[in-house]
């Protein structure tokens, strides 16, 4: 096959164009990994198990939406992660830009918003009193009046996006501090009201990760400030009529219904990694944050949309597992209480809990026997002419033998893969993107032959 100048350009546009729709059509708000890396069984760290293993299916063996951040100076131009000095950190999953914290030497100094050791109570201006120059109104308009970063839309983070801050790989504190150095291992307000407790606001600690809520008057907690986008509350949902619901904010394809049964640890994991649901096969335990995502905080009991998921249990604390594991006690496992909104961990092997499963999403799983990383994702060519058609092999050929060959085809390939999950289970639902998509491929399986 030769590769002519002006076919490839053409061809490489083309591909462009499709991953970009794609991702401005499908994904508006990716959920961040946790940060997991590691694998475990009920009590200590593991090599990671192969599939029909037991344990296998847990946070580590699946990527989804890799953290990823980019230090920023006073004027908000990039710096290199080698940069000595920052004052914002961009969230280059999420877009938020964050507020970084200096002077963390034990001493608080309210005429320095930016001193990690500043704490302050809960106060927005709209209910109670406040707190004379220590309050988290009088530090988000501290920063707002000086125009920080060239910024004066700075706020308090909602609950979700202050604890997608969460490194679960690591613990006191449990945040990558290459990036936020001067974090302390203690609770961060969020903006997001405790609906069961309104005189409550939630807060994350960033000790290990605890998510919980406490009085916003008279509790002193540290605050981190940030602006960007909002994504609200994750709540843009299909109901596929199969048992299964997708959010179309996050990608993510959920069982509707909870699981029949409680389960320990381990058997969550199995019993999602077999599941067969609405002709998928490739289910498996969410992690914290996915699960986070579903949570809806301005109700409780249950703490999640009941027009979608009706079935979800309300009774006492109703804790769900996800597939994290607590980073620095391997005896214990992350659960979203969907009564409240909770995030806590209890035993793996002695507690049994409920469970909901999940699909899809931008994540590729860890295969232990190659060490590489493999999209689990069915592919849209394949959907449009079938897994042995003459156009897919074309474009199995493109992709193995010219993509492959450069950096530029590589990122092309990761991204189309990237995308797969969520372009598939769209052109199922919308008969018209399945036909933008085919006349998209079209004109690439064209110059494809041109250039045979």
């Amino acid at each position: 096959m030769r590769t002519k100048t002006k076919g490839i350009k053409v061809l490489v546009t083309l591909l462009a164009v499709l991953s970009l729709s794609t991702l401005a059509f499908a994904v508006d708000c990716p959920v961040p990994d946790t940060g997991q890396t590691k694998c475990y069984n009920d009590d200590s760290e593991i090599i990671c198990p192969s599939t029909g293993q037991p344990f296998y299916g847990q946070d580590a063996q699946y990527i989804c939406n890799p953290q990823s951040y980019t230090k920023l100076d006073a004027n908000g131009n990039d710096l290199p992660d080698d940069a000595p000095s920052w004052v914002m950190v961009r969230d280059n999953v999420t877009g938020l830009i964050w507020e970084v914290k200096n002077s963390k030497d034990g001493t608080p100094n309210y005429n320095n918003p930016h001193d990690a050791d500043n704490t302050y109570t809960w106060y927005d201006g709209s209910t109670g009193t406040p707190g004379n120059g220590t309050d988290t109104l009088d530090f988000i308009t501290a920063l707002n009046d000086a125009n920080f970063g060239g910024y004066n839309d700075w706020r308090l983070p909602t609950i979700k996006e202050l604890s997608f801050l969460v490194d679960r790989d690591r613990y006191d504190p449990s945040i990558n501090t290459t990036y936020f150095p001067n974090t302390l291992s203690s609770g961060y307000w969020s903006s997001t009201t405790y609906a069961y407790f309104p005189s409550y606001a939630w807060f994350v600690d960033f000790y290990f990760g605890v998510v919980s809520g406490y009085y916003k008057s008279g509790s002193n907690y540290y605050v981190r400030a940030v602006r960007g986008g909002q994504c609200g509350g994750f709540d843009n949902y299909i109901d596929n009529g199969d048992g299964t619901v997708t959010n179309t904010d996050t990608g993510l394809m959920w069982q509707q219904d909870t699981a029949p049964e409680y389960y320990t640890w381990q058997e969550a994991l199995s019993y999602c990694e077999t599941l067969t649901l609405a002709n998928y096969t490739d289910w498996r335990l969410p992690n914290v944050n996915e699960f986070q995502s579903i949570v809806d905080y301005n109700r409780y009991n249950p703490s999640i949309n009941t027009d979608y998921f009706p079935n979800t249990v309300s009774n006492g604390y109703t804790t769900y597992w996800s597939s994290t594991t607590i980073a620095d006690d391997p005896y214990g496992a992350w659960l979203v209480a969907f009564g409240n909104g909770d995030v806590d961990n209890y035993f793996k092997s002695y507690d049994r809990y409920y469970v909901r499963a999940v699909r899809s999403g931008q994540c590729g799983s860890f295969d232990t026997s190659t060490t590489t990383t493999t999209i689990i994702a069915p592919c849209p060519t394949e959907t449009l002419y079938g897994e042995n058609s003459e156009e897919t092999e074309l474009l199995r050929y493109l992709r193995d033998n010219i993509l492959n060959q450069t950096s530029e085809g590589q990122e092309i390939i990761r991204l189309y893969y990237e995308w797969s999950p969520v372009i598939s289970n769209v052109m199922e639902k919308d008969e018209k993107f399945k036909e933008d998509m085919k006349q998209v491929i079209d004109e690439i399986l064209e110059v494809i032959r041109e250039e045979a």
